[in-house]
């Protein structure tokens, strides 16, 4: 499951960098714009927990 989040975190990336760079030149929609901003926000907010998390659980049993 951790995995398939980083890959999917990964390709967001990509895709939205593309979108991005293509801009002005290809004709991308803007919802598949705002929903690669989305779920990178979603994905990088939920590692960032996913961390934190697993931090304090360290900390907790040490």
């Amino acid at each position: 499951m951790k995995i398939l989040k980083h890959v999917i975190f990964w390709l967001s990336i990509i895709g939205t960098l593309f979108s991005m760079i293509y801009f002005f030149v290809a004709d991308i929609p803007l919802y598949v714009k705002l929903l690669g901003g989305a779920i990178i926000l979603y994905l990088g907010y939920d590692l960032i927990t996913e961390s934190r998390k697993r931090k304090r659980k360290e900390a907790l049993d040490a």
